[in-house]
């Protein structure tokens, strides 16, 4: 009796995984489906891509315009952002046939988060480059080109409170603070591109009739 007994729960556990099995297949294959599909898809972008940055020349054109040379290659980072997105949109199709809707929100949630982080990145760079540039093509001097970086510094640092996990209020104040200080700092910079000349002469004469009242 315990011999029949066990043979049957055997019987059964068997019947059960094939079932499992056969009602996860059509998933399985799908799954399979999508890496080939993305595969195929991330080498035909890669060679696209690859050959259109050699063209364009993204990594010369980006060092001519900016004046300074990223310790990477901008075309190879755009060709793994592309990568990247492919490789999410693949990612997201699988994970929706095997999860349930809740815990694809908190994928949603992390690939949001992950987005805004590279967006972050990609706008530190623009927006280094630009401020670069002006300053190399304006020649400014040499003591009034810390200000592009402290400005950018602040904008950058606005843009991480934004995703941190700080409260409101906290998030309000800091931004509060940020902005005075990108308010003061482009003022600054204001100020001298379109005063320095008249500056320079004032305190210059200042400077001579000092020395002149001394030596008096």
């Amino acid at each position: 009796m315990l011999q029949e007994d066990l043979l049957k729960l055997f019987g059964e556990i068997v019947a059960q995984v094939f079932s499992e099995i056969i009602r996860t297949l059509p998933k399985i294959l799908t799954t399979l489906i999508i890496f080939i599909i993305a595969f195929v898809v991330i080498r035909a972008l890669n060679a696209f891509l690859g050959k259109a940055m050699k063209i364009a020349r993204v990594d010369e054109v980006f060092t001519r315009f900016s004046g300074f040379l990223l310790p990477f290659s901008l075309e190879k980072f755009i060709i793994l952002l592309a990568d990247i997105g492919i490789v999410l949109v693949a990612f997201y199709a699988i994970v929706s046939l095997f999860l349930e809707p809740r815990y694809i929100q908190l994928i949603n949630d992390g690939i949001y988060y992950g987005a805004r982080i590279i967006s972050i990145i990609v706008i530190t760079l623009v927006i280094f480059a630009i401020f670069n540039a002006v300053i190399i093509r304006v020649k400014v001097d040499p003591r009034i080109r810390v200000y592009p970086l402290v400005i950018i510094m602040l904008l950058v640092t606005a843009m991480l409170i934004d995703i941190t996990a700080l409260s409101d209020e906290m998030k309000r104040a800091l931004a509060m603070g940020l902005s005075i200080g990108v308010g003061v700092a482009i003022g600054a910079f204001a100020v001298w591109f379109f005063f320095h000349e008249y500056l320079d002469a004032f305190f210059k004469a200042k400077m001579g009739a000092e020395e002149k009242k001394d030596h008096g």
